[in-house]
């Protein structure tokens, strides 16, 4: 269920976008139209609560073993002080040993910190984090807003098990597909991902990629192992910005999302 809250907001969050006010009974009643399209019953309360209350004790989760590490850390490094005092070098491999133990858990704890929990890709907290400082990109680069095609379409006729189904594979397509070195896929709203370039390269070479998968994707038959053995086929649109350090992301994630619709309407 928690997936079906998070899509839900990021659909409330897309179209408030922009917005200059948005009061407490607009942002309830985006979140209704929101929880209807996708037909999520909010009457259900209970279950909703649970499910917040899961994803709450997920996060304090997080912090406690976070928490646990960093006096693991603290630990280790007064025990490495003494050693080299006393050279006691047995201790010493130990200390060695445990750093490398917790370096593990920490690799553990960034993984599920910064990526989405349906389709693993990165989430928009990693996004914030590695490219963005006072909402300007801290880099050059390139970013494609992609969003997949009649997707509502694909939830309505199969149902969203199905549906999340499609966002794995898209994301998992993106990542074994899109050969420059330096790409990262972030899950961005609900069936919108970006795929961020940091290669040194034309903007000619990225669009000419991006058209080549994007044609290889539709020719994909993606097949659900159920009762009725389903198969289909799908596609996405994109738009392709090239955004310099200092650039506005809003900006840019703006111009690549008008890049994306003009794409879109070209396949219909």
């Amino acid at each position: 269920m928690s997936i079906k809250l998070k899509e839900i907001t990021y659909k409330v969050l897309k179209k408030i976008k922009g917005k200059e006010v948005v009061l407490p009974a607009d942002y309830s009643k985006l979140f209704e139209e929101c929880a209807q399209e996708i037909n999520f019953d909010l009457t259900n309360q209970e279950l909703v609560l649970k499910d917040l209350n899961h994803d709450t004790s997920k996060l304090n989760d997080l912090v406690k073993t976070t928490n646990k590490n960093l006096e693991t850390l603290q630990t280790s490094t007064k025990n490495a002080q003494e050693a080299i005092v006393s050279k006691d070098t047995k201790k010493l491999e130990k200390i060695s040993q445990d750093l490398d133990e917790m370096k593990k858990k920490i690799q553990f704890l960034q993984q599920e910190l910064f990526s989405d929990t349906l389709t693993k890709a990165y989430n928009r907290k990693w996004f914030d984090m590695q490219y963005v400082h006072n909402n300007k990109f801290k880099e050059d680069g390139f970013l494609a807003f992609i969003d997949l095609n009649k997707f509502k379409q694909i939830n309505d006729s199969y149902g969203h098990l199905v549906g999340d189904m499609v966002l794995k594979y898209l994301s998992n397509f993106l990542k074994k597909e899109v050969t420059f070195k330096h790409r990262h896929v972030i899950r961005y709203a609900g069936d919108e991902f970006l795929l961020l370039i940091d290669d040194k390269i034309s903007y000619k070479k990225v669009s000419e990629e991006l058209n080549h998968i994007q044609e290889k994707l539709t020719k994909q038959k993606l097949k659900i192992k159920s009762s009725d053995n389903i198969t289909f086929t799908f596609g996405f649109s994109y738009g392709l910005v090239e955004f310099k350090n200092n650039d506005l992301v809003d900006k840019i994630i703006e111009d690549a999302d008008g890049k994306m619709y003009e794409d879109k309407q070209k396949s219909k």
